[in-house]
């Protein structure tokens, strides 16, 4: 087997997302429980009643400053502010611990509007079974098939359609790429030959010859986990992000153990925000 391709995936950069682990997830939990225990329901109807009044204003400042005045002199909203400033340590010293900052910066493939993947692949298989039965004259014969051709990755294919993803920690300048390798293969007549009487010429028989296999090699969940690459970057404004990685795919059947077929592939992948 060997196989070659180079091709590119266009993502889009979402708003930045804040710290979900699983210690700041707590603590924000702790600042809400410190919120709720302030203000009753009927605080709360009281806000968003004034917050729609204002929302309502359309970013008109006359008609804001009006409604501000209007909130201010409202007797509900004063005994809200005197509520909360008199419980302000306690929310403060809750709120001290939650990281509120934008930690996680998303590159997705947008799924209502794919970016298309551009680019081409070149695969060439060959298999050999040996000591196949003749079933044209008795005796055994060594039965050799080749699958050889190329597909080109035109935008707004359906092999285009792939997912790709980029996810980078603000925090610690780490990377999280996933290269959708996997997805890519043709669909290639074969040419069969054997030992006896030679080629038997182009087949009608079809083949879907995937780039990099059949399968994850053994101990390997699924591609997903085997094409997903972490590691530091230099700079979280600026992504400039490539790496080589080696890893093994099965080339045989994943439902028939004993026909696998280990693979060495190799991926190199550049990820440059900006699309430079």
């Amino acid at each position: 087997m060997k196989n070659a391709g180079q091709f590119s995936v266009r993502v889009k950069a979402l708003d930045p997302v804040g710290d979900d682990s699983p210690e700041n997830q707590a603590k924000m939990a702790a600042a809400r429980d410190a919120r709720d225990q302030t203000l009753s329901d009927r605080n709360d109807a009281v806000q968003e009643k004034w917050e729609a009044k204002l929302d309502a204003c359309n970013d008109n400042e006359a008609c804001e400053n009006r409604v501000r005045g209007q909130m201010m002199a409202d007797p509900e909203f004063q005994r809200i502010v005197r509520k909360l400033q008199g419980a302000g340590p306690r929310l403060v010293g809750a709120m001290s611990g939650v990281n509120v900052a934008p930690r996680y910066q998303l590159w997705v493939s947008d799924p209502p509007d794919p970016s298309p993947a551009s680019g081409k692949l070149q695969v060439d298989l060959q298999e050999t079974n040996y000591g196949v039965i003749d079933t044209g004259g008795g005796g055994k014969v060594n039965y050799t098939c080749r699958w050889s051709g190329g597909l080109e990755i035109a935008q707004g294919s359906s092999d285009s359609k792939v997912g790709a993803t980029l996810r980078v920690d603000a925090k610690t300048s780490i990377f999280e790429i996933r290269i959708p390798a996997e997805q890519f293969g043709a669909r290639l007549p074969e040419s069969c030959s054997d030992s006896k009487t030679g080629s038997h010429g182009k087949s009608k028989n079809t083949r879907e010859v995937p780039l990099i296999g059949r399968a994850p090699a053994r101990g390997v969940k699924d591609f997903t986990q085997a094409l997903t690459f972490k590691g530091p970057i230099a700079s979280v404004r600026s992504p400039q992000v490539r790496g080589k990685e080696s890893i093994v795919a099965d080339l045989g059947d994943p439902n028939n153990p004993q026909a696998s077929q280990p693979v060495k592939v190799t991926i190199e992948w550049q990820f440059t925000a900006g699309g430079r």
